[in-house]
């Protein structure tokens, strides 16, 4: 069995693919409360025998804890693969410095152009928010980041005095229909102002985005992904195909892991001129 880590700022997902790629068990944990040996022991053996696994694949922001990753599967003699641009891809990265690209958007936009050759974009919710775009040549085109819901919240709280701390993912999963627009006490306000401001923005960047690149919304897979993305998907108005897939990072982990050490095959293009 292949084990699949997106370690993330906050939190980090953990993916159990079997011989046939398909997911058996998933699990989420704070990431932050592994910081050792023991602590990822303890909590990988509660779910499932660490001797099953055969190989590890690691997508990781928070890079002050890969040392621990590394360190542990050293221990059960398995070197695992740490996603980065330095590996083999099936995109052409068009940035100014790929090495600093966080390795969850290669994941997503190389999963996606796996998945299907066209001009398509991915957006991840979760601490950060990102919209990352890939064309229909398989170039990673760049993309968008803005702070995730709870950042947002956190932020507004830490600059203000009289501002109250507000959990807007207990109150976004609370409701069942977009929050008004105008609210009357304070804390709702603030619900209402990062809830639907990030619909509003997501979207206005998607159309944006596709008037910018010259392509047909309508003809566009949309696929959304991360922690947060569950709460909005269904008030999120858009043409297009809209896809939410929770576990979106752990398949496009799990494809590199399969183009790296399975020898797949899969051409890499050239970055093209843009606008």
């Amino acid at each position: 069995m292949l084990l699949t880590c997106d370690i993330g700022n906050s939190s980090s997902v953990f993916g159990i693919f079997d011989e046939k790629s398909n997911i058996v068990k998933t699990f989420r944990i704070d990431t932050f409360k592994i910081s050792s040996l023991n602590d990822l022991k303890k909590i990988l053996s509660k779910n499932f025998n660490l001797k099953d696994i055969r190989g590890a694949c690691i997508s990781s922001v928070v890079p002050s804890i890969d040392h621990v990753y590394k360190d542990f599967f050293k221990k059960f003699k398995i070197n695992p693969l740490f996603i980065s641009s330095k590996i083999k891809l099936n995109i052409h990265i068009c940035a100014e410095n790929p090495e600093r690209l966080g390795s969850d958007r290669i994941a997503n936009i190389s999963y996606a152009y796996f998945i299907s050759q066209k001009f398509q974009i991915v957006v991840d919710l979760g601490t950060a928010l990102t919209i990352d775009v890939v064309d229909e040549k398989g170039n990673f085109l760049g993309g968008i980041i803005f702070p995730g819901l709870p950042s947002l919240a956190a932020c507004l709280h830490q600059s203000t005095e009289k501002l109250p701390s507000v959990n807007i993912v207990k109150v976004a999963k609370d409701t069942t229909k977009p929050l008004k627009l105008i609210e009357t006490n304070t804390e709702l306000s603030i619900t209402s102002g990062i809830y639907n401001g990030t619909i509003f923005l997501i979207k206005g960047f998607i159309e944006n985005i596709c008037n910018y690149y010259n392509c047909d919304i309508n003809d566009l897979d949309i696929t959304f992904t991360g922690g947060q993305s569950y709460l909005l998907f269904e008030n999120i108005n858009l043409k297009g195909k809209k896809i939410l897939d929770e576990f979106f990072t752990l398949k496009g982990i799990k494809y590199l892991y399969d183009l790296n050490l399975n020898h797949l095959f899969f051409h890499v293009p050239s970055c093209h001129d843009f606008k």
